[in-house]
């Protein structure tokens, strides 16, 4: 589901007018007797939350862990699905190699070695999918998945 971006502007010819209404209490209501030529859209909470989510979304970013016993099929494509919560079918996150903290050099070589057997990764609800077209990762290694 996208966010709203058909949003309108109010618009009527002249001035906008009121009608003054007297309450009971001493107090006074305004009631617009504008005549509209288009009416506008309220962008209220729910509209300015839902925005915030998305933008928020951007630049979270989640490690993953792929295991090099958990790939999927002895021939290629080899697969592996892991959970992820709150990524859906319709997001299109990026993808890349996590090395943690205090790594060593020849930690590296093998992760990047592992990710880079790395194709594609397919989104769902609640699932990413890593697909590795031509070699299985021999060793385990992290991934970080940015946008969900």
């Amino acid at each position: 589901m996208g966010l709203k971006t058909d949003y309108k502007d109010a618009m009527y010819d002249g001035q906008r007018r009121y009608r003054l209404i007297q309450n009971e209490d001493g107090t006074h209501t305004l009631v617009d007797a504008t005549v509209y030529t288009q009416q506008g859209d309220k962008f209220g909470a729910n509209d300015i939350n839902a925005t915030n989510k998305a933008i928020n979304r951007l630049d979270h970013v989640t490690e993953i862990a792929l295991t090099a016993a958990g790939w999927t099929g002895s021939t290629a494509p080899y697969t592996q699905t892991v959970s992820v919560a709150g990524i859906t079918e319709k997001d299109r996150p990026t993808v890349s190699l996590y090395l943690p903290d205090g790594i060593t050099a020849a930690n590296v070589d093998l992760k990047e070695k592992a990710f880079d057997c790395v194709n594609r990764a397919v989104s769902g609800a609640g699932i990413i999918t890593v697909y590795c077209y031509k070699k299985k990762p021999t060793t385990d290694f992290q991934i970080q998945v940015k946008g969900v």
